[in-house]
């Protein structure tokens, strides 16, 4: 895979010496851009504007795209009352990280999944997930409403009328990420 950088000389090489760990070259005619917010989007090319304090999330989505089988980003397997289920990433409101593993929430049940947060919120980024506090990610698509809470923090009111709070920590992201 080519990639084509649009961003500060500083970003550039930290992009440019992280993405080769992975053999993501660098040239100017990339099949895909990266471009840090502020610089000009190029026009029939498929982009990624970022910030330059993200750039890591950018890497991260890139390899999870590389290295992932297409099949096993778009579905998942889950265990619920002794029966295994075949699912969809859309279907899926939040991720939890308990004492138990990690669950699965959709709007009439709850799976049991292997793999770590870190891994879901890595292959399902461009899906809509992001994280929200250590313990949970939220699919964006299933919020229903964003109430403000104290110190900078959010309450997420999900489609099952769950309540999610976003912790300081990782509003900022949310906010960027919904241009709030």
């Amino acid at each position: 895979m080519m990639v084509q950088l649009l961003c500060s000389h500083k970003v550039y090489e930290k992009l440019k010496q992280e993405l080769s760990k992975y053999q993501i070259e660098v040239e100017p005619d990339g099949e895909w851009v990266l471009v840090e917010h502020g610089y000009d989007i190029p026009h029939g090319k498929l982009s990624v504007v970022f910030d330059a304090i993200d750039y890591m999330d950018v890497v991260k989505l890139l390899v999870s795209g590389v290295r992932e089988d297409i099949h096993l980003a778009n579905t998942f397997t889950g265990l619920s009352e002794n029966k295994f289920a075949v699912m969809e990433p859309r279907d899926v409101l939040y991720l939890e990280a308990g004492i138990e593993g990690i669950t699965a929430y959709t709007k009439s049940n709850h799976y049991s999944i292997k793999e770590t947060l870190q891994y879901y919120e890595n292959i399902w980024a461009a899906k809509g997930f992001i994280r929200i506090n250590k313990s949970q990610i939220v699919n964006l698509l299933h919020v229903k409403e964003i109430i403000p809470w104290f110190n900078s923090r959010y309450v997420l009111r999900m489609d099952n009328q769950a309540e999610l709070e976003v912790s300081k920590m990782f509003s900022k992201k949310l906010r960027n990420t919904l241009k709030m």
